[in-house]
């Protein structure tokens, strides 16, 4: 993807939090992100279906007063736009480089939860000179044992996104919602905020067709990436739940611990997969092991 020409990055409101709102135009594709901070720039991807809106409520909270936080919305999340040939984690990382590159952000520590952890991978796998750190809490890290049927006929159907929209808009409902949360936050509770907050989101048509297209991917990336995971050198602190009901902890954070040469596993008791909900200190904590090793 060559460098658009075209830089627009405007100041929108700020929000009670003291998040400030942004886009910046890369290639024609308006992206949306929240920042916060000043100090080391400290970049947080999102999961699937999630968006920068994550973040505010604790981790933000929990870093801006030591670094510059950028809370991104991923293509198709959040406010961000999606084009159509964005679908897989390798181009959400060129694109997200492209970004930090146009904002001048230079060696940013990158933070990515879940699906967000499979972007991180794929940032320092094709820019390894240009991340100081990775953190990686509940990573997927590797591709499931055996892909779901529709998710085998996803990568198939150019349209997957449209039909997954229009599907899902149909079946999903408030209740299903809150028990695809309740599995997320296993053993915690879901905050009514939370839920609240994306509902919204999760059934909103472009929502919903840029998880559908993302999730088609990323089995087939991660068996490109896995390959090549012993040959990062990026200091990096894996985070991981006990009682992750999403990503399997065992086949994924330990796994790729020991892999990956430079890294550090941080598992965390009684604790599921929305990390940064309910323990947005172990970031913090994981940004200090990093700065302490440095």
């Amino acid at each position: 993807m060559i460098l658009a020409v075209l830089f627009c990055a405007f100041f929108i409101p700020v929000h009670a939090s003291g998040l400030a709102d942004h886009t910046v135009t890369v290639d024609n594709i308006k992206l949306h992100y929240v920042e916060s901070g000043t100090g080391q720039a400290v970049v947080l991807i999102h999961g699937n279906a999630g968006s920068a809106a994550d973040f505010e409520n604790g981790v933000v909270d929990a870093l801006s007063d030591r670094y510059r936080v950028i809370a991104i919305d991923c293509p198709g999340h959040g406010e961000s736009d999606r084009p159509a040939d964005i679908d897989t984690v390798e181009d959400q990382a060129k694109l997200l480089h492209d970004e930090l590159m146009q904002l001048k952000i230079e060696r940013p520590i990158v933070v990515g939860h879940s699906w967000g952890g499979s972007v991180a991978l794929a940032y320092t796998l094709a820019y390894p000179s240009d991340i100081s750190a990775m953190v990686l809490v509940a990573p997927a890290a590797y591709p499931d044992r055996s892909d779901p049927f529709f998710l085998q006929l996803a990568g198939k159907v150019p349209f997957i996104g449209e039909l997954g929209a229009l599907l899902g808009r149909s079946v999903l409902s408030r209740g299903m919602v809150k028990r695809d949360l309740a599995r997320a936050f296993y053993p915690q509770p879901v905050p009514e905020w939370y839920f609240k907050t994306v509902l919204k989101s999760w059934l909103g048509r472009k929502q919903l067709k840029a998880y559908f297209e993302d999730e088609a991917k990323l089995n087939d990336s991660l068996r490109k990436m896995m390959v090549r995971y012993p040959e990062i050198q990026t200091p990096t602190v894996i985070i991981t739940g006990d009682k992750d009901q999403i990503v399997d902890a065992k086949r994924n954070a330990h796994h790729l611990h020991k892999v990956l040469k430079t890294s550090r596993l941080v598992e965390l008791s009684n604790t599921g997969h929305e990390i940064p909900q309910t323990h947005p200190e172990s970031i913090a904590e994981a940004l200090a092991l990093i700065t302490a090793r440095s």
